[in-house]
């Protein structure tokens, strides 16, 4: 009877000492760890939050507030730390880029007709592009809304754009610069009957890019596919590519191939051919996370056949 009670005093014991040192460990403060991540629009340092312990005994639960801080720094730490695994270009103009990009874009473009009059669109089918996993980022497009000067048609609003991006191999400038991604693209038929497909539109496609120092080449291989109105609309096959320079003072010169196939459609057998020289300029730091880029560039038809010509584009991004 004493031995199992001597037993039973050495297990609390045991027990009342285990607990001190638990305690003792949960209670030292926890040296918060620095996680420098290359973001899209340029580098930053973020210091990430130690997690917290458990301890003894919590009273009430983690407030709401705090809940949603710590997410929000999570989703955070997570689109930096995926856009750090991949190549640091700048965004062409009008090739679509494969980087996975926290950022909000809008272009415009001012496009001359042979009466004297201009075409101005703004949007260009752009919008805010957000990371969701670390391979895997959407864009949510704002609507292009379309404005003919000198007594032209009225203006009015095209259809919604939507993007999925799904990475499927990339490398950072330390480790060989390049990527591949799979892209979707797509356009709802929201627009006006002037300005609007009228009906939604599915652009499945290939980018892929290569850096040798300062010289990088971004290309993309595509097809536009109607999912009515094929008669109308036709079915094209787009094929863009661009170099890309990376100068001194934040200078980005480039040049743009810009090429649609039509397979069927009012011009089908017709293929036209854009050269586009441009230039970008960033990234331009406003702050720990908010970056500022901007481009400009003219297409210029190559091709007998061209649907228009010189086309002005002017592109304006904020990144975050």
């Amino acid at each position: 009877m004493r031995s199992r009670t001597r037993i039973v005093i050495l297990i609390h014991i045991a027990a009342a000492l285990l607990a001190t040192n638990t305690w003792a460990d949960d209670g030292a403060p926890e040296k918060p760890q620095s996680v420098c991540a290359q973001l899209t629009e340029g580098r930053t340092c973020v210091d990430s939050v130690p997690s917290p312990k458990e301890g003894p005994a919590q009273e009430s639960p983690q407030p709401t507030e705090k809940k949603k801080h710590t997410l929000l720094h999570s989703w955070l730490r997570m689109a930096a730390q995926a856009q750090a695994s991949q190549p640091d270009w700048l965004s062409p103009l009008a090739t679509t880029s494969g980087r996975l990009k926290q950022e909000f874009r809008l272009d415009v473009w001012d496009q001359p007709s042979l009466n004297g009059s201009r075409t101005y669109q703004v949007g260009g089918n752009k919008g805010l592009e957000l990371i969701t996993s670390s391979r895997t980022q959407i864009l949510a497009g704002v609507p292009s809304y379309t404005l003919v000067s000198s007594n032209g048609p009225p203006g009015g609003f095209g259809d919604l754009p939507l993007m999925l991006k799904v990475r499927i191999v990339s490398a950072p400038p330390t480790e060989g610069n390049y990527l591949l991604t799979f892209i979707v693209g797509a356009t709802a038929p929201t627009g006006s009957r002037r300005y609007g497909a009228g009906n939604a539109v599915l652009t499945p496609t290939l980018a892929f890019g290569k850096d040798w120092r300062r010289f990088d080449v971004q290309s993309t291989f595509g097809a536009n596919l109607p999912v009515g109105g094929t008669a109308k609309l036709g079915r094209q096959i787009l094929w863009n590519t661009a170099f890309q320079y990376q100068a001194a003072w934040k200078l980005w010169p480039e040049l743009e191939v810009n090429s649609t196939f039509y397979e069927t459609g009012k011009n089908a057998s017709d293929k036209q051919l854009f050269l586009t020289p441009g230039l970008g300029f960033g990234r331009v730091c406003l702050g720990s996370k908010f970056r500022f880029s901007t481009a400009v560039g003219i297409q210029i038809a190559a091709t007998r056949f061209h649907t228009y010509n010189h086309r002005w584009i002017f592109s304006e991004r904020f990144s975050f």
